[in-house]
């Protein structure tokens, strides 16, 4: 009677299950079998769970299958090749690199011979205490300590073994110490692809990931389900696990709408491949996100010119962001995704960047990459997308900024800096998190650089532990299954240190495939 009247109730308020109920026998219930009702309800419902009855025949069969080719893909593929291990990588893009290919270059590492070497003082310790500061202790310790040691490994590969040297080391948003390695981010992409495909490793080029297969015997994930260019299905065999490293989801309006409906709105910088694919293959069996209400903007975009990808951080050297009042709008020592919050809330998410010849001086010496740019200015040489004038005055003039207010502005800014040390608006003692001292923007020429958020990431996705494993929403590993890179979350928190995507991708995804090879 006990069971009559709760089968009653269940059919009452779960009316969708009612079919699956139906299909359990009375010998799955007497026994007890929690698991078999379970598989039963699965089977009925989700009908697009792919299984090994489906996959009669494999095109292929690997120790690693990886999906996505971009830094934390090729990384993953890297570690199999050192541990003796067979892969594949399956990229739907005809090229390699992924986001990877477009972000800044910059690798944070910690406590390296290239800090050394400059007399940087750094530790592991300092950088997990940093990236927690920076992520509002959002982000998972477990993932920060684990990503130091794989971060320092790759990095060792990449210039003691494949003779790639950092071009500087800067400090940007978060750091209380320069640590960002930066390099070209097309030569160290490249040089991994040319290192793993002549080791062996097959890149399916035009090939799209579409499901996870899972083995109903090894109660495993132990395969893909993709599409070639032909339009054939094939699947792939996974013996020790399946990395994905697919990407985020920057390109997919309907997720960005679903997680964080205010950056659909903002224009997309990342891979084009960028669709979450990875994320809803691994959502379909129970995987858990982390971070998703965190998604930003990268602040530093020219708005007038689309086709140029590199930002500019100008207030890392003691810049100031003003709206077009001439009024500062927030304090400039934030990560620039926080800057991005702030700027988004603005007309059109435009502000504007201002500061003095002394910190154009500053930031070309500090970055070769900001040198490029900013020395086209050299002598009074004008630019379209930045204003110069003698005064503060007839720069606002050209930048259709309030003069009146940024005059205003900037001399109670000036006044704050030079009395005490802290602008007493809000609060900015520093140039970054931790880093420098705030300067006064007070020796001619004056330049203001309008600049505008655009979205190059997601920074969050899929919850995993500092094992690489995808953790569904029981707390517990989803069997075989790994993720990398900007598909998962956990790492950043609620902001993020400059050079840690492109770091944990790397580093992700030798931790994964360094932890599928003890299966």
């Amino acid at each position: 009677p006990e069971f009559v009247f709760q089968q009653d109730c269940f059919f009452i308020t779960l009316k969708y299950a009612k079919e699956a109920f139906m299909q359990l026998t009375k010998r799955n219930f007497l026994k007890g079998n929690i698991a078999v009702a379970a598989a039963a309800i699965i089977g009925s419902t989700n009908t697009s769970a792919r299984t090994t009855d489906e996959a009669k025949k494999w095109s292929g069969e690997y120790d690693v299958v990886i999906i996505g080719a971009g830094g934390a893909g090729l990384a993953g593929a890297i570690e199999a090749i050192q541990l003796g291990l067979s892969a594949v990588v399956v990229e739907k893009m005809p090229f390699s690199g992924g986001s990877s290919a477009l972000c800044g270059g910059s690798f944070t590492v910690p406590d390296t011979p290239f800090q050394k070497k400059e007399g940087i003082k750094d530790s592991a310790e300092k950088f997990v205490e940093d990236m927690l500061k920076v992520g509002k202790h959002k982000n998972d310790p477990e993932l920060l300590k684990s990503y130091v040691p794989a971060a320092q490994k790759h990095l060792k590969f990449i210039t003691e073994e494949r003779g790639i040297k950092p071009i500087e080391i800067a400090v940007f948003a978060g750091m209380s110490v320069p640590r960002a390695h930066n390099f070209k981010p097309s030569e160290v992409l490249m040089d991994m692809t040319k290192y793993v495909t002549e080791h062996g490793v097959k890149i399916m080029y035009n090939t799209a990931a579409k499901r996870l297969v899972w083995g109903d015997k090894e109660k495993a994930v132990v395969g893909v389900e993709c599409i070639e260019r032909s339009k054939e299905k094939i699947f792939i065999a996974a013996k020790k696990g399946v990395l994905i490293a697919s990407g985020g989801f920057a390109r997919n309006k309907a997720l960005l709408e679903k997680y964080n409906p205010l950056m659909s709105k903002v224009d997309p910088e990342g891979g084009i491949g960028n669709t979450g694919d990875g994320l809803l293959m691994a959502q379909e069996y129970g995987a858990d996100t982390r971070d998703m209400t965190y998604i930003k903007a990268t602040h530093g975009y020219r708005p007038t010119e689309p086709k140029f990808t590199t930002t500019f951080h100008g207030y890392y050297g003691g810049g100031v962001l003003v709206d077009k009042k001439g009024k500062r709008f927030t304090n400039e020592e934030q990560s620039y995704k926080l800057l991005a919050d702030e700027s988004l809330k603005l007309e059109n998410g435009i502000s504007y960047l201002v500061f003095d010849e002394p910190i154009r001086q500053s930031r070309m010496k500090a970055r070769a990459v900001e040198k490029a740019y900013l020395s086209q200015m050299d002598g009074g040489k004008k630019v379209p997308w930045c204003f110069q004038a003698p005064t503060l005055e007839k720069a606002a003039a050209l930048a259709d900024v309030d003069p009146k207010g940024l005059s205003e502005t900037i001399k109670k800014y000036n006044e704050d800096i030079e009395s005490t040390g802290k602008d007493s608006v809000f609060g900015r003692t520093e140039l970054s998190a931790g880093y420098g001292k705030a300067v006064p923007i007070k020796t001619g020429p004056f330049y203001i650089y309008p600049v505008k958020p655009r979205l190059i990431a997601t920074y969050c996705g899929l919850r995993i532990n500092n094992k690489g494993q995808v953790i569904n929403v029981f707390g517990e590993p989803i069997p075989h299954l790994y993720a990398a890179g900007e598909v998962t979350g956990g790492v950043h928190g609620a902001a993020y240190m400059s050079g840690t995507a492109w770091g944990k991708a790397m580093a992700y995804g030798r931790i994964a495939v360094e932890n599928m090879a003890k299966q």
